[in-house]
């Protein structure tokens, strides 16, 4: 077998009060498929009264084919440790469907026409955010680029609610190639920002986000405004 993974550990902490302190943590694993497709599993931890007044707890297997493009995703939800909900996307160059139950809204089923096939998915892992970024063309002059039709599963800030699939447009802005450190180790990491603004009935705060070059793994993001929060690659693999 000639397929690669590479996992780690993402510790989520805040400077809300004043002194850092740990809000949650995350556990991923992304595989290289023999036939081009990516799979990334993802378990995130989400202590309350940070995000939201609540606890989250997410599993999420999500696949891509060769260029990042959504082709399936399965989300699983716990809130306050009761079940919140669990919802299986399918994604083809026409068409998004949908098939999710929650405590919420009980058994629903989306159908979505698209005109031109999806190009990305934000299921709400950390390691998830930055597989947004392969849609930024940097054979292009402009350094902020315009991404419509940004499929989610959420529009919650902590993604919990749902799962149901909801569209929004952001903007994304690469800031270059930089080296970073954080508790896994030294990294060349491209440097790039989610810019928010106007894209959510709550205000979401400017993300930045580095990752290793090419094979968009996630070394850091650091969120401002009222989360005051930084994620940070603890644990770390390398491709096997």
């Amino acid at each position: 077998m000639t397929h690669q993974t590479v996992s780690g550990k993402i510790v989520y902490t805040t400077e809300q009060m004043g002194s850092r302190r740990e809000f949650g943590r995350e556990w991923f694993s992304l595989t290289h498929h023999e036939d081009g497709q990516r799979t990334l599993r993802a378990r995130c931890e989400i202590e309350p009264d940070v995000v939201a007044p609540r606890s989250v707890l997410r599993e999420v297997t999500y696949s891509t084919d060769s260029r990042y493009r959504p082709i399936d995703c399965y989300n699983r939800l716990h809130s306050n440790g009761k079940f919140l909900g669990a919802g299986w996307m399918r994604f083809t160059d026409t068409e998004i469907e949908c098939e999710s139950y929650s405590a919420v809204h009980g058994r629903l089923s989306q159908r979505i026409a698209l005109m031109e096939p999806a190009r990305s998915l934000g299921s709400h892992p950390l390691s998830c955010d930055v597989l947004h970024l392969p849609r930024f063309d940097h054979q292009r002059s402009e350094k902020i680029q315009r991404q419509p039709d940004v499929w989610m599963t959420s529009l919650e800030h902590d993604g919990c609610s749902g799962p149901l699939l909801a569209k929004i447009g952001l903007d994304i802005e690469y800031c270059g190639r930089e080296t970073i450190t954080v508790p896994a180790g030294t990294f060349a990491s491209d440097h790039y920002r989610f810019l928010l603004a106007g894209t959510l009935e709550r205000e979401h705060p400017t993300e930045d986000l580095w990752c290793m070059p090419d094979s968009y793994v996630l070394v850091k993001v650091t969120v401002g405004g009222y989360m005051a929060a930084s994620f940070d690659l603890v644990e770390f693999e390398p491709w096997r």
